[in-house]
């Protein structure tokens, strides 16, 4: 259950930036904006994978808390702080730009 919530969390962030990047620049943007959130979340899950089977055993913590979705917890919390430092910084700028 843990881990339907964590890919329904990724599909609206990808439809998320898809459209920003659409409304805000063009629809290439869009699809560069979509392929570097799936970048960033497949390459982060293997690399959460393999820390998570590196640290916990392999029934993880219980039944709702599997090595597959201890890792895919962690790599939603990176990339939390990853897009978060980033659209705050993209605001900064903007109210820069503005004034």
């Amino acid at each position: 259950m843990i881990a339907i919530l964590v890919f329904y969390l990724h599909i609206v962030g990808a439809v998320y930036a898809f459209s920003k990047g659409y409304v805000e620049h063009k629809l290439v943007d869009a699809f560069m904006s979509l392929a570097f959130v799936g970048i960033i979340f497949s390459v982060g899950w293997t690399l959460a994978g393999f820390i998570v089977r590196f640290l916990f055993p392999d029934q993880g913590l219980g039944p709702m808390l599997d090595s597959d979705t201890i890792s895919l917890v962690l790599v939603t919390l990176f990339e939390a702080v990853l897009y978060g430092t980033y659209f705050i910084r993209q605001k900064r700028r903007g109210i820069a730009v503005q004034a």
